[in-house]
């Protein structure tokens, strides 16, 4: 059936009973709508590709699906078929420049760039790359990994990243992945793989240097420390843990049980998984040794606090943070500012500032340009028992 298509004549369209219907549209040769038995619409052209038939004639018929109506409208139906014909009169088949570019498309992956940003760009040049591949890996592909570099094109789509990543990890975390991100983007265009880094220049006051960092009150510490309890594992045991150790969220909730030293009592996160590249020793408390001892001992798995068997590290903290909030009714705090808060309170107790540096694993000078991963664990395990004795 061939007709002249309007907006209204498509809407209006629908086959007789049991039928399928194709009408063609008499002003764009080539372009058809189909309507389901149920009513579905979907649009496609037919076309024969110049030189591809037997004498340099047109090749053989071809069909290529458009879309779906109304997600796309007749005026986009026309154009698209439009292009094709116009490549099939070229002597290009457009399902061949479809094909192409779905390919160039999944190449362009935020995931794909980020793997060649690593490896061509920070590894030669930069000698802490790895930090950055951790900040990437961790923040940026597991939302924006699958996606291709070209469609984040809204600077809202970068704020909304940094929101998340603020909420859950705190204002260092969220700094460093602006940074590495708007690097990233930057490399990419240069390369010409996008074509404006809508986020280079991307500014939050909310990041600014000097901004003022969280520290919890006891009687705020004590209503989380509460609700982390009704949370259950992981989240809970994670959250109580972040409380105790005074340790990075990285640290806590990639714990591996191939990191515990059971002789001494604590556990050792290495050098490759320690923002300063060193290893850490962190001691564990009475109330931090009976959390560690009571997680899941899994059969397959190697990280302790998990939902996947121990497959893989827990994740998804935007929803627990935000439940805890509810259940804790504590407001504008990240995880981050537990580390920030018991290092406080530990200084509040007493604890020498340079032992606080210490089990927080900062480089301070004068005490860890050169020093044994197990100096100071006498030091780090007084300060985290007199912290822990706060919490049984």
């Amino acid at each position: 059936m061939k007709k002249k298509l309007t907006e209204i004549a498509v809407q209006k369209l629908n086959p007789e009973a049991g039928k399928r219907l194709e009408v063609f549209d008499t002003l764009t040769p080539g372009l058809a709508l189909r309507i389901t038995e149920g009513g579905k619409k979907s649009w496609s052209v037919m076309y024969r590709v110049a030189g591809r038939g037997d004498g340099g004639n047109r090749g053989a018929l071809r069909r290529m699906t458009l879309g779906a109506y109304p997600l796309i409208d007749l005026k986009a139906a026309r154009e698209k078929a439009a292009a094709a014909l116009e490549l099939a009169d070229r002597g290009d088949d457009p399902s061949d420049k479809r094909r192409d570019d779905l390919e160039e498309k999944r190449d362009s992956t935020v995931d794909n760039i980020a793997a060649r940003y690593v490896a061509l760009h920070l590894k030669p040049s930069v000698k802490k790359w790895h930090d950055a591949d951790r900040l990437l890996r961790l923040h940026v592909l597991p939302d924006w990994g699958n996606t291709p570099i070209g469609d984040i094109i809204r600077r809202r789509d970068g704020q909304k990243l940094l929101d998340k990543v603020l909420m859950a990890h705190g204002v260092g975390i969220a700094r460093e992945v602006r940074k590495h991100v708007v690097a990233m983007f930057n490399w990419a265009h240069d390369r010409d793989e996008v074509g404006v880094n809508v986020l280079a220049g991307m500014k939050r006051k909310d990041l600014a240097y000097g901004h003022r960092e969280r520290v919890l009150t006891m009687d705020e510490l004590k209503a989380v420390w509460a609700a982390a309890d009704k949370m259950g594992y992981p989240f809970g045991p994670m959250v109580r843990l972040l409380i105790l150790t005074a340790q990075r969220r990285a640290e806590i909730a990639g714990l591996e049980r191939g990191w515990l030293l059971p002789d001494q009592q604590a556990f050792e996160v290495p050098a490759s998984h320690y923002k300063t590249d060193r290893t850490q020793v962190v001691p564990l408390s009475a109330p931090a040794l009976a959390i560690v001892e009571g997680l899941p001992k899994w059969n397959g798995g190697d990280f302790l606090l998990s939902t996947t068997g121990g497959t893989r590290p827990v994740s998804g903290f935007s929803k627990a943070k935000a439940r805890i909030d509810t259940l804790s009714k504590v407001e504008g705090w990240t995880l981050h500012d537990l580390r920030r808060s018991a290092a406080t309170h530990m200084a509040r107790l007493g604890v020498a500032p340079k032992h606080v540096e210490m089990v927080l694993g900062h480089v301070t000078e004068g005490v860890a340009g050169i020093y044994n991963r197990y100096e100071y664990l006498a030091e780090k395990r007084a300060a985290l028992d007199t912290w822990g004795a706060l919490w049984k």
